[in-house]
C-alpha cells in the first residue's frame, strides 16, 4: 500500500460487515480497523456500531476544530437517521455526519463520495498551513522589522540638534522613510489578518461603526455625513471599522484635508463616497491591486486591504464615481439584520 494513500478508519463491529468493506476500500485506500488510537484521515461507521462510537466520534471533531474530518454513515434503509446529525449547528458548528450511504455499498458510489471528502479535508489542511505560515510571517514583522526601525528613530532624535539647519532637511527625509516603513508593517500585519475568513459574524450598525472610525483617522477640516437609518449588518465588527478606516484615509488622502464624505445605503450594501478628484475609470481596476499607489506616497495596500475583507465577508466591491464627481465605493452582496 502506497504510504501516501489516504487513510480511513473502519469503525464496524460485525466481522463479516468490516472485512467486506475493507476489501473494498483496500484497492485505493490504506484501510485501519485495528489498535487503541482512533486515527484516520476519514472515518467509515456503520449504523449498527454508531451508538458505541458516538460520543468519540464527537471529541474527535471537537479536538480537531478548525480542521475537517469527515466522518461517513453507511446505513441500511430501515434505520433512522437523526437529521441534525448530518447539519451543522446554528452557532456554526459543523455536523458530526457529513455523508450517508445506503445499503448495501455500491463501490463507485463510495469512492466517489469519499474521494470528494478527501478532496476537502486536503483542502482545509492547506489552508491551515497557509494560516500557519502567515502567523509566523506576522510575528517576523511586528517585532524582527519593528526594533530596528525604533533604534533608527532613537538616534535620529539624538542626533537632531547637533545637525546644522541646512542639513536637517536630511534628517527630515530619513524620518518620513521610517514613518513610512511602519505603516507598511501595519499594513502587511492587516494584509494576513484579514485574509481570513469571517466565523462569527454579529450584527453590527454601521452608522456606529462609520462614526467610530472618523474619530480614529486625521480629519482636520473634512466633514463626514452618515445616511440616517442605515440599519445594521451580518459582519465582523473589527474588519468593518478597518474597511471604513481605509477607505476614509483614501477619500482624505486623494480628495484633500477638507473632503466630505458620504456613507449610505444601497438595496444590496451600503457605500462610501466623496466629493475629490474621484479616481479615472482607466484606474479602477488597478487601485484594487497590492501595491498600487495613485500619488506615490501611500503604501498602496489600503484599498487592498478593504478588498480582502469584503472577500472574507463573501461582498463585492465595486468603484465608481460619485454624484459630485468624487470617488465611490459600492459594498454589495450584504445580509441585513431584521
Amino acid at each position: 500500500m502506497d504510504v501516501q494513500s489516504p487513510s480511513i478508519r473502519l469503525l464496524v463491529d460485525d466481522d463479516a460487515n468490516r472485512n467486506a468493506l475493507a476489501e473494498l476500500l483496500e484497492q485505493r485506500y490504506d484501510v485501519l480497523t485495528d489498535g487503541p488510537d482512533l486515527d484516520g484521515d476519514l472515518y467509515l461507521v456503520d449504523d449498527f456500531s454508531f451508538p458505541t462510537y458516538r460520543d468519540r466520534l464527537e471529541s474527535i471533531k471537537a479536538e480537531t476544530e478548525p480542521s475537517f474530518v469527515p466522518v461517513v454513515l453507511v446505513r441500511r434503509e430501515e434505520t433512522h437517521v437523526d437529521l441534525d446529525l448530518t447539519q451543522g449547528s446554528e452557532d456554526g458548528d459543523r455536523p458530526l455526519i457529513d455523508e450517508v450511504i445506503s445499503a448495501p455499498v455500491r463501490k463507485a458510489v463510495l469512492y466517489r463520495r469519499l474521494s470528494n471528502l478527501l478532496v476537502r479535508r486536503r483542502q482545509f489542511n492547506r489552508l491551515e498551513e497557509q494560516n500557519e505560515r502567515l502567523d509566523r510571517f506576522a510575528s517576523v514583522v511586528s517585532h524582527d522589522l519593528r526594533n530596528p526601525i525604533q533604534v533608527a528613530q532613537g538616534r535620529l532624535d539624538l542626533v537632531e540638534p547637533e545637525i546644522s539647519p541646512p542639513e536637517r532637511e536630511h534628517v527630515e527625509v530619513a524620518r518620513e522613510s521610517l514613518d513610512r516603513m511602519n505603516s507598511l508593517i501595519d499594513d502587511v500585519l492587516a494584509l494576513a489578518r484579514e485574509g481570513e475568513t469571517v466565523d462569527d459574524p454579529v450584527c453590527v450598525s454601521l452608522e456606529t461603526t462609520a462614526m467610530n472610525a472618523w474619530t480614529v483617522v486625521e480629519t482636520p477640516d473634512a466633514k463626514l455625513s452618515v445616511s440616517a437609518g442605515t440599519g445594521a449588518i451580518v459582519a465582523d465588527p473589527d474588519r468593518l471599522a478597518t474597511v471604513f478606516e481605509n477607505l476614509f484615509r483614501n477619500a482624505i488622502e486623494h480628495g484633500g484635508a477638507d473632503v466630505t464624505v458620504d456613507v449610505g445605503t444601497t438595496e444590496t450594501g451600503f457605500y462610501v463616497a466623496d466629493d475629490g478628484s474621484g479616481i479615472p475609470s482607466d484606474e479602477r481596476d488597478d487601485v484594487k491591486e497590492r501595491g498600487y499607489s495613485r500619488n506615490g506616497g501611500g503604501t498602496g495596500l489600503g484599498l487592498d486591504i478593504v478588498n480582502t475583507i469584503v472577500d472574507a465577508h463573501g461582498w463585492s466591491l465595486a468603484i465608481g464615481e460619485s454624484e459630485s464627481g468624487g470617488a465611490r465605493f459600492d459594498v454589495s452582496g450584504v445580509e441585513w439584520c431584521r
